[in-house]
């Protein structure tokens, strides 16, 4: 692929996140400088679901607790929705999933899930000048990103069919 023009690619194909987990499962099974870079530009021109937080006030936290199932809840400070971070080994990492069946329910319940396109995920990962990295799928089959090469996807031209 190196020497070859990539393919266009659309966005019905992608919007599922197949293509990505299996362009992911093929790069873990065979390190190639192909696969990499084919993976690179698939994520670059995917939608992925990233995981938010909700940050607010202890106080807004502790009212929202006491209102019952169904009542309107309006926040009296601040809210905000960032990215959820975690810490794997020590640093801290973005995760982002393929599709939601590689999402735990368990951690689906203590997130809001996003669908983001990958400019967006990194953007976000530019804003956090803690992060060291990207976590693609982190509880199964994970892919670590480090900054290099969340930096290097950024860098690359869009090989969907509308854009390219």
């Amino acid at each position: 692929m190196a020497d070859m023009e990539p393919k266009k690619l659309s966005r019905e194909k992608l919007e599922d996140g197949s293509v990505l987990l299996l362009l992911k499962e093929r790069f873990q099974d065979d390190m190639t400088e192909d696969n990499l870079l084919e993976l690179m530009q698939v994520l670059r021109d995917s939608v992925v679901i990233l995981p938010m937080q909700v940050l607010m006030s202890a106080a807004d936290a502790e009212r929202m607790r006491l209102y019952e199932e169904n009542m309107k809840f309006v926040a009296e400070n601040e809210v905000q929705v960032v990215p959820a971070v975690s810490e794997l080994e020590g640093e801290k990492y973005m995760f982002i999933f393929s599709q939601a069946e590689q999402i735990p329910v368990e951690y689906s319940e203590s997130v809001t899930l996003m669908r983001a396109p990958y400019e967006k995920v990194y953007q976000y990962f530019m804003e956090d000048e803690t992060l060291y990295g990207i976590v693609l799928d982190p509880f199964t089959e994970n892919l670590e990103l480090p900054a290099e090469l969340i930096h290097a996807i950024a860098r690359m031209e869009s090989h969907l069919e509308d854009e390219a």
